[in-house]
């Protein structure tokens, strides 16, 4: 009992070791963080601009064929936007350790490959968390959304999306890592396995933004399904990282 207990204090301190140094590495050369703040930035000003104005969010009646609620398509905005703004960090999860040439020394740490996935994983987190900080803001403000006492849940169903977001896209930065086309090969790998998942936040958010309550939200199907796709592949990537980092 005494050895599992330590055991999994070592995990636990290892683990957070590598977050810790991600992120001072990050802080320091500010290589990975930048970027996806100004893609952001400039996809959503891009985005304002291009919306016509007088546009309002009220609940569709009798659209036109083909026509779509601005709720749905502001929506699609914000989580296409986070989806490209994510792949660029994912694509450098082991650029450091690849330049640096500590690849080898990192795999040779006495830390489980799960660990280190896991360590990867919550830093990957941290970013994609850090940009929404300034996105919600920002797109909220320049497409005057107001969700009003909704943010708390317009947050968890963010939060819910980011943990699955982040699970799949470290474990396939894993994988692209040990190709020399990793910025290509990871968007061809990560993409089809991540519409699910941002079709349902988008659905989910669009409702949202027509004022639909908790309710209508929390017993939707898309919120099922985005809870169990993080909660599976937070798993796999676990499990599937000792192959992955080898």
């Amino acid at each position: 009992m005494r050895n599992a207990t330590t055991a999994e204090a070592g995990f636990v301190t290892k683990t957070w070791a590598l977050v810790r140094k991600d992120m001072s590495i990050e802080f320091r050369a500010k290589a990975t963080l930048p970027p996806m703040v100004a893609f952001v930035l400039a996809v959503t000003v891009l985005l304002a601009f291009a919306l016509p104005a007088g546009s309002e969010m009220t609940a569709p009646v009798d659209l036109p064929l083909g026509a779509v609620p601005l709720a749905d398509v502001l929506a699609g905005f914000l989580w296409v936007t986070i989806l490209f703004a994510g792949l660029i960090g994912f694509a450098r999860t082991f650029e450091v350790e690849r330049t640096t040439g500590a690849m080898d020394a990192l795999l040779l740490a006495p830390l489980d490959r799960s660990g280190l996935y896991l360590a990867k994983a919550i830093t990957n987190l941290v970013f994609v968390m850090l940009v929404q900080a300034l996105l919600f803001p920002a797109f909220a403000l320049l497409f005057d959304i107001r969700l009003g006492g909704e943010w708390w849940l317009f947050l968890l169903v963010a939060a819910v999306t980011d943990i699955g977001f982040v699970s799949l896209g470290t474990l396939f930065a894993s994988v692209a890592a040990q190709t020399r086309s990793r910025e290509l090969v990871l968007p061809v790998l990560a993409l089809p396995a991540l519409v699910p998942l941002f079709i349902g936040a988008t659905e989910l958010t669009g409702q949202l933004f027509l004022d639909g309550g908790a309710g209508s939200v929390l017993e939707a199907g898309w919120f099922v399904i985005l809870a169990a796709f993080a909660g599976i592949f937070s798993v796999v990537g676990a499990l599937a990282a000792d192959f992955v980092l080898d």
